[in-house]
């Protein structure tokens, strides 16, 4: 069966905020035809933006340039939501990925921050991209077809 997606951005609105979405957890994995990153939440479904985005890459707060393994990169970003508890203390341990995966190569957090959680998906090539949600856990499924 062929990969149903595309290139073009794909965005929604988060709900009504408290409680802001709190990320918990993330993987990546291949299945037969593509690549899969799962971003998981508790407290509650954020909105996002995931577009691809030309180098360089930066990291939200200070700008400062991220090395990134991947010839095309496709950003993720939440809003509102964070990948920190109220005490700061991160909230997940993984924040830069190396699968090497058939189309994923590299997945890294850049930005925690005002209520925005940012990460680059560094591709081996520019490929269609389908995006969905799941609930019980709250989950934003981002799978990107391989060469």
């Amino acid at each position: 069966m062929p990969f149903a997606g595309g290139r073009e951005p794909v965005e929604t609105g988060g709900p009504p905020v408290p409680p802001v979405a709190v990320l918990t957890e993330i993987r990546v994995a291949s299945h037969e035809g593509f690549d899969r990153v799962v971003f998981e939440f508790r407290d509650n479904m954020p909105g996002y933006r995931i577009e691809y985005v030309e180098p360089p890459i930066t990291t939200d707060a200070a700008g400062l340039p991220v090395e990134i393994e991947g010839n095309a990169y496709l950003k993720v970003r939440f809003t509102v939501a964070q990948a920190h508890d109220d005490a700061g203390n991160p909230t997940i341990s993984e924040r830069d990925l190396k699968p090497g995966l058939p189309s994923v190569m590299e997945v890294e957090m850049t930005g925690d921050f005002e209520g925005y959680v940012t990460w680059v998906l560094g591709l081996r090539q520019e490929a269609d991209f389908r995006v969905s949600t799941l609930t019980g856990p709250n989950r934003v499924v981002v799978d990107i077809a391989q060469p």
